[in-house]
């Protein structure tokens, strides 16, 4: 079946040129006029409103992500969309009423996912197929919608392409593995009732995600009441022990000692903390506190913001009247984005450093290369690492993607990682055993055995990067 194409057009009394310098510019307008454009280029990001029904001018809207992919000032920009499923945007402008005048035409494809998508965003939801004897299906919990939606276009791709590169090596215990995708919003109340779905309508006894720690804690109650495996890969704050749940990710404790010593040392560590007001933020930190204390620095201020926040004016204000030398933010996604922003503009950079706790490649890229310079950060993965097993992914990614994909970081290459965890761990079997998967994906934590991307070197390193206009420099290890 083809995708659906719903327009909108309407006439403007402006000449073409005029009404493609408002792309960007006219926030009333919304659509792309209102979009958020890192540059304005071929290949350039761009985030805008979508409104779920074209055809109606007070249709509501959800947040996409896209990259420019046609651009020829003054007739056309075509987006081609990421988040929250592949698809396109055009926008045409066509002389009229003697050169006085303009028709915008406005057009979004709507793929299947689309629907499927925004049927499952109002309750309806669409039955996968029952898996067959020979399939083995691992659920992947991703945000394609909400704050954390930056990350939800490359880490589904990450998990289709870990699944047939299992497949395509015989798959997993003599059957074919199937990854499920489903959206939580970046909210605790719909991701709760995706997670049922993947396993109580999709059959999955397995579940990916690497959601956010405001999102998580409801998933592991409802891994342990359905008996299922959660496995978590992003950064996260640790917890508890319990056989339903495996933490993957990056502690706190292991990304400050990798960051402070030096920035401590280089600042004075006169320090400023911030970040979105849930339990992630809170534990980084409390840590951060301890070990800047321990270093000799002392903290001048620890300020919160609910997880959507826009607006950091007041946040960026108080930075610059502490007279603070360094600042730590674990604001995530598009919070992050937007407060890095703010922060640049106001001229944070020339008065202190910034060490972010989730400031990966997409959220770099987002923020814009020239207000995300000189960020530092700290991830177990950066697509510039140099060694050979990352050479070859990126080469793999690209070849099936493309060159202008959107970039891989540890928040969303950990999803991909997890997969083949699971496929070599001997333990996904036809006939599911909690215990023994459970504890093999414990025992392949600390493996080098499963790393399909980063360096296979023991115990994953950590790696302290600076951001720079074109992505990230290692800084050190």
């Amino acid at each position: 079946m083809g995708n659906l194409v719903l327009t909108q057009q309407r006439d403007v009394a402006l000449p073409p040129g005029d009404v493609f310098g408002l792309l960007g510019q006219d926030k009333e307008a919304g659509w792309l006029f209102g979009a958020d454009y890192d540059a304005f280029m071929v290949g350039g990001l761009v985030r805008f409103e979508l409104p779920v029904n074209p055809a109606d001018p007070q249709s509501p809207t959800i947040e996409a992500v896209g990259r420019i992919a046609y651009l020829n000032p003054p007739h056309k920009i075509v987006i081609e969309q990421q988040v929250p499923w592949p698809g396109r945007v055009s926008c045409t402008m066509t002389l009229t009423n003697g050169g006085r005048g303009t028709t915008v035409r406005l057009g979004v494809e709507v793929p299947d996912d689309a629907v499927t998508w925004l049927l499952r965003q109002r309750g309806y939801d669409p039955l996968e197929e029952l898996a067959g004897p020979s399939t083995i299906r691992i659920g992947v919990l991703v945000s394609k919608s909400g704050p954390a939606s930056i990350f939800g276009g490359t880490t589904e791709n990450l998990a289709r392409m870990a699944a047939d590169e299992v497949n395509a090596d015989g798959g997993v215990d003599g059957c074919r593995l199937q990854v499920v995708i489903r959206d939580d919003a970046s909210s605790p109340d719909i991701g709760a009732e995706q997670f049922q779905r993947l396993v109580r309508a999709d059959g999955c006894r397995v579940v990916v995600t690497n959601c956010t720690s405001a999102v998580f804690p409801v998933l592991a109650k409802w891994a342990r009441k359905l008996g299922v495996l959660l496995v978590h890969t992003p950064i996260n704050e640790g917890g508890r022990f319990s056989p339903s749940v495996v933490r993957l990710g990056e502690r706190p404790s292991a990304q400050l000692r990798a960051a402070l010593p030096s920035l401590v040392a280089e600042t004075g560590g006169r320090t400023f903390l911030c970040g979105d007001d849930y339990v992630w933020p809170r534990v980084c930190n409390r840590e951060a506190r301890r070990i800047i204390e321990q270093l000799g620095g002392s903290v001048v201020a620890e300020r919160y913001k609910p997880l959507g926040t826009k607006d950091f004016g007041d946040i960026v204000e108080e930075i610059i009247s502490t007279g603070a030398s360094l600042v730590i933010s674990t604001f995530v996604g598009s919070d992050e984005a937007h407060f890095e922003r703010q922060s640049h503009a106001a001229g944070l950079r020339s008065r202190c450093r910034t060490l972010s706790m989730a400031f990966d490649e997409s959220t770099r890229e987002l923020t814009g290369g020239i207000a995300a310079q000189g960020v530092y950060s700290a991830f177990s993965y950066f697509q510039e690492v140099d060694s050979a097993t990352n050479t070859a992914f990126l080469h793999r990614y690209r070849d099936r993607f493309g060159a202008g994909a959107a970039p891989l970081s540890s928040i969303t290459e950990s999803v991909y990682e997890a997969i083949h965890m699971l496929a070599s761990s001997g333990a996904l079997r036809r006939e599911f055993d909690l215990g023994s998967l459970s504890a093999a994906m414990r025992e392949q934590r600390e493996s080098t055995l499963w790393r399909s991307a980063r360096p296979a070197q023991g115990k994953a390193p950590l790696f302290l990067a600076k951001a720079v206009p074109h992505g990230f420099t290692i800084v050190e290890r």
